[in-house]
């Protein structure tokens, strides 16, 4: 189950066997014989791509908690850490409260009842020292400091918009600068990449401006107009239908999710926990490519 998680977060068995340093073929053994062993199909194997089964992605949630107990168990043992307690800071963007950090933290402070969590949300880039803060969560390219950096995931854009919107605008490539855009500050003139590599601005005369990942998704879902907003934080929405894709195949820029801490070591326990447990969040979205 270990070698088989491990297949899942690199997402090819090439990758894997680097990590684990085996050989491509033993990889590929071990998730056959569990295959076996349990008398299912786990992946869907192509030349380029693993897909998993509908039991493969209930066994998956499984490893992960395996190996998230194994290694903390080993962490616990060689370091002779106590139960984690005490203030623990973090803040992260607006977008990330409901959806990851919170229940996050809040697994985390079942497991660990002396822990005493500070969370501010805030779309602004706030400095660790200034705000004394432990660990920050941050989009896109980050600037030369001294603060180290821990890459979480990554962040795709897609166009959405709400059904009632759509009943009344019809979108196409070609008119939607005539569209009514909900935008974000750091979204002027976005470009939006084609299925051929070709861009388009992602821009109008009729715009809504808002200041917050949150207030742009809600604004969409009014019927407000088209929003570009990732994907991780629409899910529920495009699975309910309250929020519906648009150009499916164009997509905004692939923005990277870093952690960042001013620690000289390793981070403590309790932080190494929540990064990781952010790492499964954004892995469990992401693509699986074989490599």
């Amino acid at each position: 189950m270990l070698v088989f998680d491990e297949v899942i977060k690199k997402g090819s068995f090439t990758a894997a066997a680097e990590s684990l340093g085996h050989t491509k073929s033993a990889v590929s053994q071990y998730v056959s014989q569990l295959e076996a062993d349990l008398g299912v199909r786990l992946l869907n194997r192509s030349t380029r791509q693993l897909n998993l089964t509908v039991v493969g992605q209930q066994l998956a949630e499984r490893s992960e908690q395996l190996l998230d107990l194994l290694m903390t168990t080993i962490e616990e043992v060689k370091s002779h850490e106590l139960a984690p307690a005490g203030r623990i800071a973090i803040t992260a963007p607006h977008a990330f409260e409901s959806s990851l950090v919170t229940p996050i933290v809040a697994q985390l402070c079942h497991e660990y009842p002396k822990l005493v969590p500070e969370l501010l949300f805030s779309d602004e880039r706030l400095d660790l020292l200034q705000n004394n803060l432990d660990l920050a969560i941050s989009v896109g390219q980050q600037k030369d400091s001294a603060y180290h950096a821990i890459l979480i995931g990554k962040l795709s854009s897609i166009l959405v918009a709400s059904p009632a919107y759509l009943a009344k605008n019809r979108v196409t490539d070609k008119v939607i600068n005539m569209q009514h855009l909900v935008i974000l500050p750091w979204q002027q003139q976005a470009l939006l990449e084609g299925p051929h590599g070709e861009n388009m601005v992602f821009s109008s005369d009729k715009l809504l401006k808002v200041n917050t990942s949150i207030s742009a998704i809600n604004s969409v879902k009014c019927g407000a107009g088209i929003g570009l907003t990732p994907s991780i934080f629409v899910q529920d929405d495009l699975a309910s239908g309250q929020l519906q894709r648009v150009l499916p195949d164009y997509q905004g820029e692939v923005r990277d999710v870093y952690a960042l801490h001013s620690y000289q070591q390793q981070l403590p326990l309790v932080l190494r926990r929540f990064v990781d447990r952010l790492k499964m969040a954004f892995g469990r979205v992401s693509n699986l490519g074989e490599g």
